[in-house]
């Protein structure tokens, strides 16, 4: 009995370090974007395995599957903190409060419209960023009332992928990422406090659209080349940040992340799920604070809010 329990450990072991293998390594593999963006709740689940290995006295297949398990982890942590180190060193310059945002994922047939109406306008933000909003529809006019200015989906309508801001919103630009979907890129700029802001809302396709999350971020990052400045860009990229692709599109963009990457989906989850939505600066601002709604009101993502500051050495 001992032996069969060991060796259905040990093969789940095996599978277990196979998809960290192919979530570590990038050789352009179907489902290597879902796979990364999992990376640490497979290797929690290896851990696990790990241990029941060791309880069972199988000590050198335990010591065996470290291996993988270290190396996996070493280089996620890695690439965390090759994001990180650049908003650190910004951060330590000192900063100054400059708006706060939020980003949320409606989806499109949200019944509880009302719910996410009355919680956007008491919720202080002075950019509001919505992806399949159209349940907001017939709330617009008290919407326009706290935020009066709108770049995307105008009527609430069709797209449903559109910036609310208190303060003016000129350069607006809506446009396709990929032929997957129309118009799910959104640039505007404002002017708060005296700073000249770009404002970027995507969403990307999920990340088993074979080539298309690539194409999509290629087409994001050179958006973003063309905008000159302080830079906010929020979205659902349908992949975690340390994934290759979101990776690649940090490292390109010269993007700061937030201090920290709540998880928004799956909502069940909670905070143990996956941070698909994030937010993401250039230039002089810096994300000094993020978190995910405790209740994400009919969604199958939790939106995000943050406090966005401008360095005072700019």
């Amino acid at each position: 009995m001992l032996r069969e329990i060991r060796g259905a450990l040990t093969a789940l072991a095996l599978v277990a370090c196979v998809a960290l293998a192919a979530a570590s390594i990038s050789i352009w593999q179907p489902g290597q974007a879902l796979l990364a963006s999992l990376r640490f709740h497979i290797a929690a689940g290896l851990f696990v395995l790990i241990v029941l290995l060791a309880l069972s006295r199988a000590w050198r297949r335990a010591l065996l599957f470290l291996v993988p398990l270290g190396a996996s982890l070493g280089q996620g942590a890695l690439v965390i903190y090759n994001q990180q180190q650049p908003r650190i060193e910004a951060a330590a310059e000192g900063t100054t409060p400059l708006f706060k945002v939020m980003s949320f994922n409606l989806m499109t047939d949200n019944r509880n419209g009302a719910r996410v109406a009355e919680y956007i306008l008491a919720s202080g933000a002075d950019v509001v960023m919505l992806m399949e909003a159209t349940p907001l529809r017939p709330y617009r006019d008290r919407l326009l009332g706290s935020y009066p200015y709108v770049a995307g989906c105008e009527d609430f309508s069709r797209c449903g992928t559109m910036i609310l801001s208190r303060t003016p919103l000129e350069d607006i630009k809506l446009s396709p990422l990929s032929p997957v979907w129309p118009d799910r890129l959104v640039t505007a700029a404002t002017e708060i406090g005296g700073t000249r802001v770009n404002l970027v809302l995507a969403h990307l396709v999920k990340p088993y659209f074979d080539e298309f999350p690539f194409e999509e971020t290629y087409r994001l990052a050179k958006a973003m080349e063309g905008l000159e400045g302080p830079l906010l860009l929020a979205g659902d990229f349908n992949a975690a940040a340390w994934s290759d692709n979101i990776d690649r599109l940090v490292q390109r963009a010269g993007l700061l992340p937030p201090p920290m990457y709540p998880a928004t989906w799956p909502v069940r989850a909670g905070p143990l799920g996956v941070p698909i939505d994030n937010l993401f600066t250039r230039g002089s601002l810096v994300i000094d604070r993020i978190e995910a709604f405790a209740d994400a009101m009919g969604s199958n993502h939790r939106g995000l809010t943050a406090e966005v500051s401008l360095t005072t050495g700019s």
